[in-house]
């Protein structure tokens, strides 16, 4: 396996060289566990694709995707939204 002799950050150039990662490489990129980076797949969490039905692959934008999801807003947009929405609520 090639991840073992390669760094992290080598692996990670290497997947967005690519644009695509197996599980091993998809787990080092979101610093996640083997296991849960393939119950996300499974579970279609992130997308993912099998070709020949064994090995699993993701694309990089999608784990980027699943990276930026469920955005925290900070305090000072919530107040900015009310605030709007109190003054131009009819």
């Amino acid at each position: 396996m090639s991840v073992q002799k390669n760094s992290v950050e080598e692996t990670i150039n290497l997947i967005k060289l690519r644009g695509f990662a197996n599980t091993v490489e998809a787990s080092l990129y979101l610093s996640l566990s083997i296991h849960y980076v393939r119950r996300l797949g499974r579970e279609k969490e992130i997308p993912s694709y099998k070709p020949n039905g064994k090995c699993m692959y993701f694309k990089v934008e999608d784990l980027d995707n699943y990276l930026l999801s469920n955005k925290r807003v900070s305090k000072e947009k919530i107040m900015e939204n009310a605030t709007k929405y109190l003054f131009y609520k009819r």
